[in-house]
């Protein structure tokens, strides 16, 4: 197995969803800002679910925004892609796991297809929009094997949307609320029910994202986080390792390997909100 450091790896960035697929070798707990799929390429991982000391071993999970969990990838390469945070993504894949251990999906079915579809994506270097494709026609369900969800609340895309446009700014609730006429109470309860996690915790997630999204327009990893709204470097690695389970310099050793693609698109918006 190549040392972690200097094992290849990727990552994805687009408007909606990121993926990453390589190693993953730090295993304390975390608490993800989004939903996310895991599928192990190379053998079963173990889980440690929420709220227990029961450990499972899988080769697929799909794992909802807030719940706090630990992993242990074994040395194996994995792909972990975080899902859009208006939960459409996770409410299709949803149907096509097979099980339910302690609020974590479990066992795809269609796993075997989705490890050599992101096997492919890593060893090939696949491009953004040939990636997109595979990601859609051989990771993600079809609209025959999984329906779409009926609806999400406009109000609650309108808010994301908002605080998307400029991740820098710590609009209040209040103001949120006055937004799209409802109280305070119901906005929370609503952007819940919506992306799974409370308003401040979508608004420190989306700025890791905006973060990686500058780090590949060439940012240092401290100017990135200072332009995506963190007070300082304290504060972003403190939230950087609660959310993804690992310290920022343990991405610093692996950048001189890990290829970033960036959707065109979402590079303009994330420049444009940040300038």
């Amino acid at each position: 197995m190549i040392h972690s450091t200097t094992a290849p790896s990727i990552l994805y960035l687009w408007e909606r969803r990121t993926l990453y697929i390589g190693e993953y070798s730090e295993f304390v707990p975390l608490t993800q800002g989004a939903a996310s799929l895991m599928i192990a390429i190379d053998g079963p991982i173990t889980i440690e679910l929420p709220n227990t000391s029961e450990v499972v071993s899988v080769s697929s999970a799909l794992i909802p925004a807030g719940v706090t969990f630990k992993v242990d990838t074994h040395g194996h390469r994995i792909a972990n892609c975080y899902l859009d945070p208006y939960n459409e993504d996770f409410f299709r894949l949803k149907q096509i796991m097979q099980n339910d251990v302690g609020g974590i999906y479990v066992n795809s079915k269609k796993e075997i297809m989705q490890a050599a579809a992101l096997e492919k994506m890593l060893c090939h270097n696949v491009d953004q929009k040939e990636a997109a494709m595979l990601l859609e026609n051989a990771v993600f369900p079809s609209f025959f094997e999984a329906p779409k969800r009926n609806t999400t609340d406009p109000r609650i895309i309108e808010i994301i949307d908002f605080i998307k446009g400029d991740p820098t700014v710590n609009h209040t609730n209040k103001d949120m609320a006055k937004r799209i006429n409802v109280s305070e109470v119901t906005l929370q309860r609503l952007f819940k029910a919506t992306t799974g996690i409370p308003i401040r915790r979508f608004r420190l997630w989306h700025r890791l994202y905006v973060t990686a999204t500058l780090l590949a327009f060439g940012r240092s990893i401290t100017e990135a986080a200072l332009e995506a709204g963190f007070s300082d470097a304290s504060h972003f690695n403190h939230v950087f390792k609660d959310m993804l389970g690992m310290c920022p310099s343990s991405i610093i050793r692996r950048t001189q390997n890990m290829s970033i693609f960036v959707d065109e698109s979402a590079l303009r918006n994330q420049l444009s909100a940040v300038s």
